[in-house]
């Protein structure tokens, strides 16, 4: 990771947006009617070193990512943003990073 992106990790303790790892895919047969029949993946948050920490969580997938890619999550009521309407989301994948 760049040094001055990992000043900004250190500095920016309300940065609303965390790197993430996509490990799998989950399968739902009902979703909120907000989701457009999105999907849904299983995540880790990444540290400014690129490893793992804390425990696997679901984002909403607005973009179409594979397993394994690092992707840029949004979390709290902006995760909702760009769907067109509010749904029962608490994180979003946003992008997806090209290098780290």
């Amino acid at each position: 990771m760049l040094p001055e992106l990992q000043k900004l990790w250190r500095l920016n303790p309300v940065f609303k947006m965390d790197m993430c790892i996509v490990a799998g895919k989950l399968v739902t047969c009902h979703q909120d009617i907000g989701f457009h029949a999105s999907s849904l993946r299983i995540v880790y948050k990444l540290g400014s070193d690129g490893k793992r920490i804390g425990k696997p969580f679901v984002a909403l997938d607005r973009i179409g990512v594979d397993d394994g890619q690092i992707v840029l999550i949004e979390t709290a009521m902006e995760a909702t943003m760009g769907l067109g309407q509010v749904c029962a989301a608490d994180a979003a994948i946003i992008a997806i990073v090209d290098k780290f």
